[in-house]
């Protein structure tokens, strides 16, 4: 941490005690015959039909008081906005800037309190009424939302500590107060003596004071100022609304090239947090775009690159990459829960930004970009979709495909940049030179999950750490050294020694360094060689010295794996393949194990699959070859 930084936090920390002693908290009134917002609702009645029917499904659900959060499902008729609904904890009433959400025992699991802070049940049941004109779904919006007002008094309570959730609430609270016009409980809430301004001002005050700084400058920063531009622009209500626009705009133009590649990949190395980000800058935009004052051309090349990139590192299957943490952050919910992440960001980036992303077959996605969209209209076209592999250098992320795009297509994403973001690279996992496999759009080797964050601490230490990837172990040790949930001390460094395309497939070699910091400083290499359907794996040692070596590969829980000899077969309903593994090891299939064998296919989520895990005792230097083969 830099010594500016240390100072800007220990800055934060003296604003805080000084807080915590105030008796009073007076906010400014807002005036709200200043400039109106210029967004306006279209006839939704033909738009995207079986999106509106999965989404009024959804919102029939939160009339019942029924939630599916963060994949833990629980009722609740008269919400409790400081219970963890998962552990049955809930957080004490207490001065939110310096409440420890870390402590498990005094909050609980804090992202599920969080999620459903958020509001984005609450923009489906508006958007249900926006469809509908049913009141009960506005009724019920505005009883939340005036139960959400008595239980969390500024500054009091869990919903007044983070940044980043202010900034996603303050979004959601834009599409309710939009989606409600015309209600009576739009006039409770937004009118003349809307209840909700108040809070509306602490949220932008608030982020004002205390933005994520330095080495946490991340996502979070980026959300802190997406929410506070668009609260800022669309009401720009109250004295200090220009400066607040000025300063969450300022940010977000620096933020935009400073986390993301060239290549338009987020620094990150978290492919969920990609998305999220890019939901950030693009709606930003898009209202500043919508208020005429818009961001600048290079600012909309940065997202356009985001956009645009995102094709290059799916399979045919349609299958996001998953890589780093995941905790599926959304910036704003005008969809169903279990519909794509990525359509409306497609409609509305070919629409916005005429970026070359091709729209889905169907009507995905069209419900939301209508609702978000300007006048814009698409002129893209057809896109030319990948036929080969393909290499992103400044991410470190390389596709190594043959047949791509085809029913038979073998596609392989490689890890061999960067651990992570800034200084703590906050939600990179130790996975250099790990890779993914996909056989015909179907994953079969796979990046393991995330599993928890401050839940579960022997949890989130394995689901991030070297033993949970596809990669090789050295004496039981994580490439980079853990040092805390978000933070990581000493860092594995990759770099790519070569990277050649070909016809009908492609090689990659890179190598890493984060078991030099072992007495007998030791590197690995490994060559990634894909040529059709063989993929070889080789693997080199150097250094001097004997050491335990683990070399391991993890299987989708639609996979069943067994071995014979030195050959392991896998299978699943559409296919299967073989491993030839190298005679120096002893092979083992371990599911469920204490450090081995498991996955999770979202937050919250854990279930049991087949590892496979090779170990040694070796001199090195040593060379390693597995060979796989799909059939």
């Amino acid at each position: 941490m830099s010594l500016s930084e240390t100072i800007s936090r220990s800055q934060i920390s003296v604003n805080k005690a000084i807080w915590s002693y105030r008796n009073s908290w007076i906010p400014q009134k807002p005036n709200l015959t200043l400039k109106k917002d210029t967004w306006t609702i279209l006839s939704l009645e033909s738009i995207a039909t079986e999106e509106s029917k999965t989404l009024l499904d959804e919102a029939n659900c939160y009339l019942q008081g029924k939630y599916n959060l963060l994949n833990i499902s629980f009722e609740e008729t008269n919400i409790d906005w400081h219970l963890d609904p998962q552990n049955a904890k809930s957080a004490p009433l207490k001065f939110g800037p310096t409440l420890n959400y870390r402590d498990f025992f005094l909050v609980g699991n804090v992202k599920n309190i969080w999620e459903k802070n958020r509001h984005h049940h609450l923009t489906v049941l508006a958007l249900a009424y926006a469809l509908t004109n049913d009141n009960n779904y506005a009724e019920v919006v505005e009883r939340q939302l005036l139960s959400w007002i008595e239980q969390n008094p500024f500054p009091l309570g869990i919903n007044w500590t983070s940044s980043l959730e202010l900034g996603v609430r303050l979004i959601s609270w834009i599409w309710l107060e939009r989606l409600l016009r015309g209600t009576s409980s739009h006039q409770r809430l937004f009118g003349k003596a809307g209840k909700l301004w108040s809070a509306i001002y602490w949220h932008q005050w608030l982020i004002s004071q205390y933005y994520s700084p330095g080495s946490s400058a991340n996502n979070h920063l980026v959300g802190e100022m997406a929410g506070l531009f668009i609260a800022a622009v669309v009401w720009p209500v109250f004295p200090e609304s220009a400066r607040w626009q000025s300063l969450a705009r300022s940010i977000l133009e620096r933020e935009v090239s400073r986390q993301t590649f060239p290549s338009g990949l987020n620094r990150e190395q978290a492919f969920s947090y990609h998305i999220f980000s890019l939901e950030f800058f693009l709606l930003a935009g898009l209202e500043a775009e919508r208020m005429g004052i818009p961001f600048s051309s290079t600012y909309r090349d940065w997202v356009r690159r985001m956009l645009e990139v995102i094709p290059s590192v799916m399979d045919m299957g349609g299958n996001l990459p998953n890589y780093g943490d995941s905790d599926e952050g959304m910036a704003l919910q005008l969809r169903s829960q279990n519909s794509s992440r990525l359509d409306w960001l497609f409609r509305l980036g070919r629409q916005w930004l005429k970026a070359r992303v091709s729209l889905p077959k169907d009507s995905s996605g069209l419900l939301a970009a209508t609702l978000i969209g300007t006048d814009n209209k698409d002129e893209v076209g057809k896109i030319t979709t990948h036929k080969e592999s393909i290499g992103f250098k400044d991410a470190g992320l390389f596709a190594i495909a043959s047949n791509r795009g085809q029913p038979d297509e073998v596609f392989c994403l490689a890890d061999a940049g960067p651990l992570g973001f800034l200084s703590i690279a906050a939600h990179g996992h130790a996975d250099a030179l790990s890779f993914t496999l996909s056989i015909g759009g179907v994953p079969v080797i796979i990046d393991t999950g995330t599993y928890s964050y401050h839940a579960d601490p022997l949890g989130r230490a394995y689901f991030r750490s070297t033993k949970a990837h596809n990669t090789l172990v050295v004496d039981g040790l994580d490439q980079s050294e853990q040092a805390g949930t978000f933070l990581w001390l000493k860092k594995a460094n990759s770099k790519v020694l070569a990277w050649e395309v070909k016809p009908t497939g492609g090689t990659l070699v890179a190598e890493q360094d984060g078991y030099l910091r072992l007495p007998n400083k030791v590197t690995h290499q490994r060559q990634l060689k894909l040529e059709r359907k063989l993929l070889e794996i080789r693997d080199k040692l150097q250094g001097w010295g004997s050491h335990d070596l683990e070399w391991r590969l993890h299987f989708s829980p639609i996979c069943t794996v067994y071995l014979e000899s030195n050959i392991c077969f896998v299978s699943w309903a559409q296919g299967c393949l073989k491993l030839y593994l190298d005679s120096q090891m002893q092979w083992n299939i371990v599911k469920g194990a204490r450090e081995a064998g498991w996955f999770s296919s979202g937050f919250n989520l854990r279930e049991p699959i087949y590892t496979l895990i090779g170990s040694t005792s070796k001199q090195v230097p040593v060379s390693l070859v597995n060979r796989l083969e799909v059939a």
